[in-house]
């Protein structure tokens, strides 16, 4: 197996999947790809750059851009959804993305898939940036809750999760001017 940043993430996923967070540590990373701890520094300046490699890795197959004709506001709702089951479907994944940032790498391609469906639909660039982070927030915000609760036999429902994102889309449909009430729960 060639190792590059993205196959070692993509094998940091499984071990997380077993383990959460306490089964993805460098030295059972490093066991996992049969080669020393110090080898995975040749592909990462530090543990945290490699948390973000991962954290990406767990939601890029989420990353899907709009349907022709869909609106924006449809369109970030069914992103948050899918980016919250690929998190929850593993453990610890709320917290290992709360902690993580977009790669280096791949940070401007992110921000882009973000911004450009909400730009393209007459948002200016502030209210795009404020849009995509409440909404990034809210979804790992929740998920994290959901995570912990569900270690504490308490669950959180996907209904409520719904009722918070369609929230907070019609908040910014609304300072937009546009209380058409489109996106409905």
């Amino acid at each position: 197996m060639k190792l590059d940043k993205s196959t070692i993430a993509r094998e940091a996923l499984k071990l997380l999947a077993v383990g959460g967070l306490k089964g993805l540590s460098t030295r059972k990373l490093a066991d996992h790809l049969g080669i020393k701890g110090a080898s995975l520094y040749h592909h990462f300046l530090n543990k945290q750059e490699l948390l973000d490699h991962v954290a990406d890795a767990m939601i890029f197959p989420a990353l899907r851009p709009p349907e022709p004709g869909e609106p924006w506001d449809e369109w970030l709702v069914r992103v948050a959804v899918t980016v919250r089951r690929r998190v929850l479907a593993y453990p610890d994944g709320g917290l290992l993305y709360a902690g993580a940032r977009p790669p280096l790498d791949v940070e401007r391609e992110r921000v882009d898939y973000f911004y450009k469906p909400l730009l393209d639909a007459g948002l200016s660039q502030n209210m795009t940036r404020d849009t995509v982070l409440a909404v990034i927030r809210f979804t790992i915000g929740w998920i994290v809750d959901e995570q912990i609760a569900s270690n504490r036999s308490d669950k959180r429902s996907q209904h409520g999760f719904e009722f918070g994102l369609h929230a907070l889309v019609w908040g910014v449909q609304w300072k937009l001017g546009d209380q058409s009430g489109r996106a409905t729960p």
